[in-house]
């Protein structure tokens, strides 16, 4: 059986493939697996973390860790976290790519937990804003210089991180808040978190704070999310973990059989997952796929789908995968409130806008929301995902679909699954 991916050093050809009968088997999820490894770091002793995801954003993360010296073995069962409470101030630069939990989760973990650090990314990472996050920490006690540009990495931080109030913009990252969390409960006394605007990605808050109940530790959020009141000297008490699969590297798998037909199951989806991005199978149900659930399985079958309104404020990393489902709809379907997708690895709205109008589809963009129209690709061509994994993944299910598709950058699907052209390359056929 033919791959559908062509691969060369620096080009992947995507030809038309399918229809798909598959088990697909998800790798841990990427926003658990940084947690939970940072969150074991903080503990003392020894924590087990089942099912992790390894991938390019938590070799960053375990790299790092390991300057800190905290270590981080691999064991049969999965990764073995010997927690040290206090780190060692580490001698060189923490480099953390472009991973954007590292840097947002390190930063105030750095300020709690040593006396001094430095940290950096890649290129694409020195162009990501982390200026709110500064900004929360400097009203909390800690030194943070800006090495380079202003407003963005590298950093040097210097602790200690005091308990307090700070107020910080909700509508930029909910990663900024996510690391002041699991930083200010080790802090000496009792700390307020207030929330300027509407708060982003709210599932993903629900998450961190889930991880740190997990390891023993305790935040009282307002109902509204607004407050977020934090009792000092606390600590995190080293657990076994066990990683959710990742619901969204899972949305490719959903995705798939809507746009080449068929069918695939994905076995051990929690019934109540930490993963907000799980909400992308009710949205693609109301869409019209046929959905069943079986004792902890999902499977999905592909169905005439219709077009829908949605408001994916709290699932923006899924709303890429959702964008080119709506091509196969028979009406237009309009995705809200995802202006978060302008801060990721690369600015999806305008990079979804630009291969669109390359490949021949039809899409409207605005500030925070697109609007996609029924449509194939009509004109073969190359698309740049801007070395942003989930924009090559998406490409490659339109090439799956319809052909005459080639992406650059192929590897940067390395971020956070590593294996994706070899494991849909195995359970599907070339059409062509």
């Amino acid at each position: 059986m033919a791959s559908p991916f062509q691969e060369s050093t620096d080009l992947v050809r995507v030809h038309a493939a399918g229809p798909v009968e598959a088990k697909a088997t998800v790798p841990g999820s990427k926003s658990l697996t940084n947690r939970f490894l940072l969150l074991a770091a903080m503990a003392e002793g020894s924590s087990l973390l089942s099912n992790p995801l390894s991938s390019d954003d938590t070799r960053y993360m375990r790299e790092a860790l390991a300057q800190l010296g905290v270590a981080v073995q691999e064991e049969t069962q999965g990764w073995r976290v010997t927690g040290r409470g206090r780190w060692q101030s580490p001698s060189e630069t923490l480099f953390i790519g472009n991973a954007g939990t590292a840097m947002r989760f390190l930063t105030p973990a750095l300020a709690a937990c040593s006396e001094q650090a430095a940290i950096t990314g890649n290129e694409r990472m020195l162009v990501r804003p982390i200026g709110d996050l500064v900004d929360g920490l400097r009203q909390l006690g800690v030194t943070v210089t800006y090495t380079g540009q202003a407003g963005y990495p590298p950093l040097r931080v210097r602790g200690p991180l005091t308990s307090g109030r700070a107020a910080i913009r909700g509508d930029a990252s909910s990663q900024y808040l996510s690391g002041l969390l699991m930083a200010l409960p080790l802090a000496q006394g009792h700390s307020d978190i207030h929330i300027e605007g509407s708060l982003v990605s709210r599932t993903y808050v629900d998450m961190t704070l889930d991880c740190m109940a997990a390891l023993g530790v305790k935040v009282d959020p307002t109902a509204d999310y607004t407050h977020f009141s934090i009792p000092g000297n606390q600590r995190y008490q080293a657990r076994a973990i066990a990683i959710e699969p990742d619901a969204s590297t899972a949305s490719y798998w959903l995705a798939l059989p809507l746009m080449v037909g068929g069918g695939v199951t994905i076995p051990e989806i929690p019934e109540k997952s930490h993963q907000g991005d799980f909400g992308l199978i009710e949205i693609l149900e109301k869409m019209g796929a046929r959905v069943e659930r079986n004792e902890g399985a999902i499977r999905i079958e592909a169905a005439e789908l219709r077009g829908v309104d949605v408001d994916m404020n709290t699932q923006s990393d899924v709303a890429p995968t959702l964008a080119v489902v709506a091509t196969r709809a028979k009406s237009p379907t309009t995705i809200r409130n995802i202006y978060n997708m302008r801060i990721k690895e690369c600015d999806r709205i305008d990079t979804l806008q630009r291969a669109f109008d390359s490949l021949g589809l039809t899409m409207e963009s605005g500030r925070d929301w697109i609007k996609v129209y029924p449509g194939r690709v009509s004109r073969p061509g190359t698309v740049d995902p801007e070395d942003d994994h989930r924009m090559a993944m998406v490409f490659a299910l339109l090439g799956l679909a319809d052909g005459g598709v080639s992406i650059t950058t192929p590897e940067c699907v390395a971020k956070t699954y590593p294996n994706f052209y070899r494991d849909f390359g195995r359970v599907l056929a070339r059409r062509d």
